[in-house]
């Protein structure tokens, strides 16, 4: 009954006209339009009005995703709409969750295995959301074969006992360091994108102090790590000088922008790049735990025993492989990445309908 009163209060009425205001998508804009005019023949005009800045928190929200990402709201769904000037989170995560996971396992046998148990989900069930869940665990088993591949790892180093597989790219058990590397690489890029994003929603709503604030700790975040290579790659001070005079710049210029919290804000956020290294170290043991199950099965002596030994060991793993990264991963979207740039608090477009209206009166 209140949103029959709420739609009712625009909705006006003279002895000669009528007018009606409200919202609806933009693509359905167009279509309706065509359909007043063919069937009142210009008696109905329509008209769509520019969004005003002060109606931006009242403008409801339809979330709408590709076939690709439609499972992978089923990992998002749970947080609260986001604003309409804020970002749909559901494509982020299926870009980048999958993408995580796959780097975290990184293995030829643990995809296969993964690929054939989503297979069966998503065929043998008929519930939605359990085959999402299946199409969820596809994608990450395709990337876990992918970096299988790049690490050179099939069930541990058995591929490479059996097979001779050798890495593509890293060994990541022997090169730790630029496993760490790469895995504090990815944080940068993955905290730097958030920031990018606040910023231009923080200028869509001509939000100009918060829009400075992400630009600035964007290149602050840039001069930091430029500051740190230097260091550690040994150049000397008159190099790294400038960098260091244009950090103290930038962080008088956050001051005055995002207020005396602003840089402790920014050393959380270096804090939360720290935290991606998770990615290498996670990854790290699992591959450790499959070169233990298959070092264990050699030492049976006896092949049948040393293959059920094998087994057991990496179906443990397979299953910590499965759980470990899908936390991780989701929290590195959750924590670290969601607070950069959105802002929930959105309202769900419910538009009332004829039959939902009967129904209510």
């Amino acid at each position: 009954r209140l949103s029959i009163m709420q739609a009712a209060s625009s909705v006006f009425l003279t002895e000669m006209c009528f007018v009606v205001c409200g919202w609806m998508p933009t693509e359905k804009v167009h279509p309706l339009d065509d359909t007043l005019q063919e069937m009142f023949k210009g008696c109905v005009c329509m008209a769509e009005k520019a969004i005003k800045e002060e109606d931006l928190d009242r403008v409801p929200v339809v979330l709408k995703n590709a076939l690709y990402f439609k499972p992978f709201a089923l990992l998002t769904k749970f947080f609260p709409l986001p604003t309409y000037a804020s970002y749909d989170p559901t494509p982020f995560v299926g870009i980048f969750f999958p993408l995580f996971f796959g780097i975290i396992l990184g293995d030829v046998g643990y995809g296969l295995v993964l690929a054939v148990i989503s297979l069966l989900i998503i065929f043998r069930s008929k519930k939605p959301i359990i085959q999402d869940v299946g199409k969820i665990l596809s994608v990450c088993a395709l990337y876990a074969i992918i970096f299988g591949i790049f690490y050179g790892e099939l069930f541990g180093d058995l591929g490479h006992l059996l097979f001779g597989l050798k890495p593509l790219i890293i060994e990541r058990q022997t090169e730790i360091i630029p496993m760490i590397i790469f895995a504090l690489s990815i944080g940068i890029t993955h905290i730097l994108l958030g920031f990018l994003l606040g910023a231009i929603a923080a200028f869509r709503t001509k939000a100009k102090k918060a829009a400075f604030t992400n630009v600035i700790n964007i290149l602050l975040l840039l001069s930091i790590i430029v500051a740190v290579t230097l260091y550690f790659l040994g150049y000397p001070q008159i190099i790294t000088r400038p960098i260091v005079a244009v950090i103290a710049l930038l962080t008088i210029l956050l001051l005055i922008c995002g207020g005396i919290l602003a840089p402790f804000e920014l050393l959380s956020s270096i804090g939360n790049i720290i935290s991606y290294a998770r990615i290498m170290a996670i990854g790290l043991s699992s591959a450790l735990l499959a070169h233990v199950a298959n070092r264990l099965a050699g030492l049976t002596g006896d092949i049948f025993l040393g293959i059920v030994i094998a087994s057991l060991i990496h179906m443990v793993n397979l299953l910590i492989g499965v759980f470990s990264p899908t936390i991780h991963s989701l929290r590195l979207h959750y924590v670290e990445f969601f607070d950069k740039f959105l802002q929930f608090g959105g309202k769900k477009f419910e538009p009332l309908s004829k039959e939902k209206k009967a129904a209510e009166v």
